[in-house]
Order: structure tokens, then sequence, then C-alpha cells
């Protein structure tokens, strides 16, 4: 797959896509398999610092930055509908 942030299309970014990588890469960062979409950042044990790493990650592959308010607040899956490009943030 091409990354959208590579050839400038970072609305490009499939939801789906950033949805499956969001929720693989907290699995491996919180070690947790049992994290899914439905869940909370907070509530699985994110925090601040893991929330920066996990929009560098996002804007780095997809070119997209979730918000911090939406993604403390809802569910991650909320926060992936409402991403922006990373540049817009």
């Amino acid at each position: 797959m091409q990354n959208p942030a590579e050839n400038g299309r970072a609305g490009a970014a499939n939801p789906a896509e950033v949805e499956e990588a969001l929720v693989d890469w907290l699995r491996g960062e919180l070690n947790d398999a049992r994290i899914s979409a439905s869940d909370n950042f907070l509530d699985v044990g994110g925090y601040s610092l893991l929330f920066s790493k996990l929009n560098r990650f996002l804007g780095a592959t997809y070119g997209v930055a979730l918000d911090i308010k939406t993604t403390y607040t809802e569910p991650l899956s909320v926060s992936v509908a409402n991403m922006q490009p990373a540049d817009k943030q």
C-alpha cells in the first residue's frame, strides 16, 4: 500500500485501515490483545505520552492525527471517524 503521507493525499487515508492499525499498535504498546475499537483510549491504559506517540505513528504512516479531546472521551472508533490530516493539528 502506498503511504498517503508520502503522496500528499492525507485525506485519502482509509478509516477502516487506520482503525485496524491503531488498535494493533495499541495492543502492542500496552501488551493487551483484548483492546478493540469500541474501547476508550484512557480506559485501556492510554496516557498523554502514548497519545503523542500514537499520533506520530498515524501521521508518519497515514498522514492523519487524532483529536486529543475526542480520543480521551470517546471510543477509538469515534476518534478515527473524526481524524484530521496531520498537518492540520
